[in-house]
């Protein structure tokens, strides 16, 4: 197996990795750091668990240099080094501020290492935003910032998108790719995505020139021609301060011939588990030993077992990292446990089919013996449809804050009391059928009001404030009705996102609403309007540019 010494990566970056107890590249570093440090571009299909984050930002970080100082110490007549201005070299976009704030820390120790600064999203950070050398937030933040001139993009080299799809799902892709324009042509580009999608490919043909791509798209369909049904692999939804609990309750059945093997990331973290599964009175030790309860095994050691789970129940108390450590961990009849945090579902679901498995809940409660069994089954079979069809990365991204205060089951059992209570009741024999909804492709972002029915030919307009600047639909209704002699009933859908609007007006009083609303002020912010570029692959201002 390849170490991040044969990745070429500078000394800074080894030590500091050496620090963190890393020293083997998961699949998808090993093969972005090359790539990256070369200035090539990436487009990457995966979720958290694969490492992407320190996949883009070892090879990124790599190549940055620290800012120059001039020679006794700038002072004039100096013919030191020339000063490299501060401002944003790595820009990195994330979903949601909680993610943004997480992936910032986990690159604090390598740009650290580098003499290089890093600034989050929601503040709270030594160097403002605008002077870091890598910033990490959601694209509405940074193109705030950018209007109100707190960050400047004109210095960026790299530019970084982790997690497309949840962008996209989540209302944050008008100010994505208006972000693009502001950023350097010739600046490096990365694209990392959990689910693939008509736009987010449209985004990367457009935006994202001669790309590596990860997994090789051939690859992935030779992998989908030999999947066979290896065996079952059972995951454990949990979160990380849970973790020892659940692997404690999973060790504690015994009934094997044979110790249990524990599978951990790095020889730090399998030594504080083996310590802390001493404490609860489990004997751990090499899985060749005969005498203990079970072995906990690092990255080290599971190069030397080359029996993979055969010495005993395998769990991976982290999750593989690619398919082909699933398989190595787990094989034979009975594949173990992983324990999965709730964001690393997606990740595991999709090595599991690449490696042949079946990745299922570990435990499935039988049915009740009520009158109400049937509409529960009902019911449950809908969550199971939802769970196998429907994107819920950006489900998870909204979710993920409740995690530190409750645990994820408590949260589904929330979520599941407030869909029921809304749900209509079952209509009564003989009843006329309600009306059908038509479906859409998308559910309406939060701050969605109908102010209407939409008029048959309609323009959609970008209206630059939105929830966070305390906007409603009544409002938008106001200001077009009022500077626009547009009635409120020829307006259609109004969608309130974060930090902007997306208005649908009759297509003929498009150019009146824009050029009467332009300028004009709401809620002590100067309104820009224009045609939605989301929808519109050219507007009045020409075709959207394409980039490096």
């Amino acid at each position: 197996m390849a170490s991040f010494q044969d990745l070429g990566l500078r000394e800074p970056l080894l030590r500091a990795l050496e620090d963190e107890g890393l020293d083997r590249p998961t699949a998808l570093q090993a093969a972005a750091i090359p790539v990256l440090r070369r200035e090539g571009n990436l487009v990457a299909r995966a979720s958290s668990g694969a490492g992407r984050t320190l996949a883009y930002g070892l090879g990124v970080l790599d190549r940055l240099k620290p800012r120059a100082e001039p020679e006794g110490g700038g002072g004039e007549g100096d013919e030191g080094g020339e000063t490299t201005p501060p401002g944003t070299r790595l820009l990195v976009l994330r979903p949601s501020g909680e993610d943004a704030a997480r992936t910032a820390l986990e690159l604090v120790p390598y740009a650290h290492a580098l003499d290089l600064t890093v600034a989050g999203s929601g503040g709270g950070w030594g160097t403002p935003a605008g002077q870091a050398d890598v910033l990490v937030a959601t694209p509405g933040e940074v193109l705030e910032a950018v209007r109100t001139s707190g960050v400047k993009l004109e210095g960026v080299e790299a530019v970084v998108v982790d997690g497309a799809s949840e962008i996209s799902a989540l209302g944050g892709w008008e100010a994505l790719e208006t972000l693009f324009d502001h950023v350097p042509r010739d600046a490096q580009r990365v694209v990392v995505t959990a689910e693939s999608s008509e736009g987010v490919e449209d985004l990367v043909s457009r935006r994202v020139k001669r790309a590596m791509r990860y997994p090789a798209e051939a690859a992935l369909e030779d992998q989908a021609e030999e999947v066979a049904a290896a065996g079952i692999v059972g995951y454990v939804p949990v979160n990380e301060r849970d973790k020892v609990n659940v692997a404690a309750r999973l060790l504690g059945g015994g009934g094997d011939d044979a110790a249990p093997v524990l599978y951990c990331r790095t020889d730090e973290r399998a030594a504080q588990v083996a310590e802390a599964l001493a404490l609860r009175g489990f004997a751990v030790g090499d899985a060749d030993d005969p005498d203990v309860d079970v072995a906990v095994v690092g990255a080290h050691g599971e190069d030397d077992d080359e029996e993979g789970s055969a010495a005993g129940t395998a769990i991976s108390f982290d999750v593989p990292p690619d398919e082909e450590t699933l398989r190595a961990r787990h094989s034979g009849e009975f594949t173990g446990f992983v324990l999965v945090e709730p964001r690393e579902l997606a990740h595991l679901r999709q090595i599991a089919k690449r490696a042949g498995f079946q990745a299922q809940p570990a435990g499935i409660a039988g049915e009740e013996p009520s009158p109400s069994a049937a509409e529960l089954r009902g019911y449950r079979g809908q969550l199971r449809r939802a769970i196998r069809e429907e994107d819920l990365a950006a489900q998870m991204l909204i979710l993920e804050p409740l995690f530190e205060d409750f645990t994820p089951i408590e949260v589904a059992a929330a979520a599941s009391a407030l869909l029921r209570r809304k749900a209509p009741p079952p209509p009564e024999p003989g009843a006329a059928p309600a009306p059908r909804v038509p479906r859409t492709t998308r559910a309406p972002a939060v701050g969605s009001v109908d102010a209407g029915p939409p008029p048959s030919a309609i323009a959609r307009l970008f209206v630059s404030v939105g929830e966070r600047d305390g906007v409603r639909a009544s409002d938008l209704v106001g200001a077009i009705a009022g500077e626009a002699d547009l009635p409120g009933s020829a307006i259609g859908k109004i969608d309130i996102r974060d930090t902007f609007s997306i208005v649908e007006v009759p297509s003929d009083a498009a150019e009146r609403v824009i050029q009467s609303l332009n300028g004009t002020t709401m809620r002590g912010r100067a309104l820009r309007v224009d045609y939605d570029r989301q929808r519109r692959t050219a507007g009045p201002g020409g075709p959207r540019r394409e980039d490096r």
